[in-house]
């Protein structure tokens, strides 16, 4: 989060069109990643990347209702997102296109409708 081109460079990454990264949230991420022990649990959560993915094996437990969305140019790999389906109950997926990974970045009003749909 202290470098601002490398942030700027992770997070275009994560959008088809690099150009729905507004200055101002980069500033805001910037600024959040300065506050007092914010990069010790940046790093902690990096770290434990593994026991996320391995949290997958509680996805049974859950009884909310789920709605993934997902950028049809995702990070994530197809059978990864069908798994996450499969072992969510009555979980629904929305595809979006022409969309990459921070799709709330690229269409905000298309996820908001989604969200107030739910």
């Amino acid at each position: 989060m202290e470098n601002k081109p490398v942030l700027g460079m992770v997070m275009r990454g994560g959008l088809l069109d690099g150009s729905k990264l507004p200055e101002h949230y980069l500033a805001e991420l910037r600024r959040v990643g300065r506050r007092h022990g914010y990069p010790r649990v940046a790093r902690e959560v990096f770290r434990n990347v593994d026991s996320m993915i391995a949290a997958r094996a509680l996805y049974g437990r859950v009884t909310a209702p789920v709605t993934l969305i997902y950028g049809d140019h995702d990070w994530s790999q197809i059978p990864e997102r069908e798994a996450n389906i499969a072992l969510l109950r009555d979980a629904r997926s929305i595809p979006l296109s022409d969309t990459g990974h921070f799709a709330a970045l690229e269409q905000p009003a298309r996820v908001a409708e989604i969200l107030l749909d739910n």
